[in-house]
């Protein structure tokens, strides 16, 4: 296929796809975005659409399976927010001061601005992403010692830091 070809392949065949994402009730952004990528996707395939007698017929075949793959993980996403929600409802909170409730707040970037950039991904790792201290130490190539000493110089700074909180919004709420 020619780059003619391919910009008159284009030219009909993406407002044809932008409109099969919205019959699929698909937001406007995201069914020109699967539109773009099943496009760009043909200018890959250039060679083999030459063969087609229907080049559009596997434009819109990409682009159904590209949709349906854009409904699932939003399926599963909006899922896994709910579950996410319900959970948060349904449980007791944690201390306050406990740093792993901390990773599963908003507060977590704000609590961890002030700490070392390797006592930040440390701390990031080990509470947000359930890493062992071998895996850490392993992964950023250091020796335990240090991730432990990295993981305690953390909580202190967290827990200094959930304290003076605590206690402003204790001295403003007894005012």
């Amino acid at each position: 296929m020619t780059e003619d070809e391919y910009d008159e392949l284009f030219r009909t065949t993406y407002p044809r796809l932008v409109a099969m994402g919205l019959s699929t009730s698909t937001e406007r952004h995201v069914s020109q975005e699967l539109a773009q990528e099943t496009m760009l996707r043909a200018y890959r395939h250039r060679d083999r659409l030459t063969a087609y007698d229907a080049p559009f017929g596997w434009c819109r075949r990409v682009m159904g399976n590209l949709l349906i793959d854009h409904h699932r993980s939003s399926t599963a996403e909006r899922a896994a927010v709910d579950k996410v929600r319900a959970r948060a409802a349904t449980s007791v909170s944690p201390a306050a001061s406990d740093p792993a409730y901390a990773v599963a707040s908003t507060q977590w970037s704000e609590l961890v601005e002030l700490l070392t950039p390797q006592q930040r991904l440390i701390a990031t790792l080990y509470y947000a992403q359930d890493q062992t201290v071998a895996a850490i130490a392993d992964e950023l190539k250091i020796s335990n010692g240090t991730v432990k000493s990295a993981l305690t110089k953390a909580r202190a700074n967290v827990r200094r830091r959930l304290g003076a909180t605590r206690g402003t919004i204790e001295n403003e709420e007894g005012s």
